[in-house]
């Protein structure tokens, strides 16, 4: 027994060390920024289903949809979040209270102590088990009472309970349906292939400035700003199109990155300072400017997408 439990854990090793660095991540550090791809703490009736939003970091309001339809259907939902606790304590369905009472307490740990990254990934673990504790009760007993109504046993208050309960479902499964194929039609798609090449050139040019050109198609179709910005996020970066660069560097940009040759420099007085397939950094020759036009990108301002 010793001896298995002993190359179990030698075996486990790579894995437990894997773990512990991906507890350094920045987005599981309390004492850093811990955001993620989050602007802040999001609301926790996102749980709830009912969010009328194409991107779930908006807080009510700040979207197309009125405030007022955040409100509504956060309360609405936590009524029938309620109601369905209560039916499924005085049915004794344990398993369903247990688990919400620990997607609860995990929220209240991640809030307290973590970040608002840990505290999203919390209320995206809540949201199928409060769908469940909303749902269970009210679907339940529709099955009974069509069988008592063809039989002709079922009372009158049976069947206004039942066609309130059937109506309650219908209204939040349409609702939390809609919401979610608004999130899914709003949710930003980034390019189809993915390199890491930035990611090394970015611990390459440190905060800069630097300037990384790219087509207007990869910036507009494929939100390529927001995914550029990020990968090169900590430093000072333009975003621009060759257009936009009209021949010459902005001001104050050291380094320039681009698609492309290494034989085929984007703007005269450049050198090559590194090849990183498909990006080729350029590094300019001689002095440049001690004032730049290349913003700071934070992680927050990454998201968001700085002007170019």
């Amino acid at each position: 027994m010793g001896i298995a439990l002993l190359v179990l854990v030698v075996l486990a090793a790579p894995e437990i060390g894997r773990m512990i660095d991906f507890h350094k991540f920045e987005t599981f550090d309390p004492n850093g920024p811990g955001l993620g791809n989050l602007f802040g703490q999001i609301s926790p009736f996102e749980a709830l289903g009912i969010w009328p939003s194409g991107d779930f970091r908006l807080a009510p309001g700040d979207g197309a949809v009125p405030a007022a339809a955040y409100y509504l259907g956060a309360a609405f939902a936590t009524v029938l979040l309620l109601y369905g606790i209560w039916a499924c304590w005085r049915r004794r369905e344990t398993v369903v209270l247990a688990g919400l009472a620990v997607a609860a307490v995990a929220y209240l740990a991640a809030r307290v102590g973590g970040t608002a990254y840990t505290a999203a990934k919390a209320i995206e673990i809540a949201a199928p088990l409060c769908a469940l504790t909303i749902l269970l009760p009210l679907t339940r007993d529709v099955p009974w009472f069509l069988s008592r109504r063809i039989d002709g046993k079922g009372t009158a208050q049976d069947r206004r309970r039942a066609q309130l309960a059937l109506a309650a479902a219908v209204i939040f499964l349409g609702a939390a349906g809609l919401c979610s194929a608004l999130a899914l039609a709003n949710a930003p798609v980034g390019p189809s292939s993915y390199s890491s090449s930035l990611t090394r050139l970015r611990a390459l040019v440190g905060e800069g400035p630097t300037v990384i050109l790219a087509s207007p198609e990869f910036l507009e179709e494929d939100h390529g700003t927001n995914f550029l910005a990020w990968e090169l996020r900590g430093g000072r970066v333009c975003i621009e199109t060759r257009q936009e660069a009209a021949g010459e560097p902005p001001q104050g940009a050291r380094y320039v990155i681009v698609e492309g040759s290494r034989h085929k420099p984007p703007f005269d007085g450049l050198r090559v300072r590194k090849v990183a397939p498909p990006y080729v950094l350029w590094e300019v020759k001689g002095p440049v400017a001690k004032r730049t036009v290349c913003p700071q990108i934070a992680e927050r301002q990454a998201r968001q997408g700085p002007a170019r």
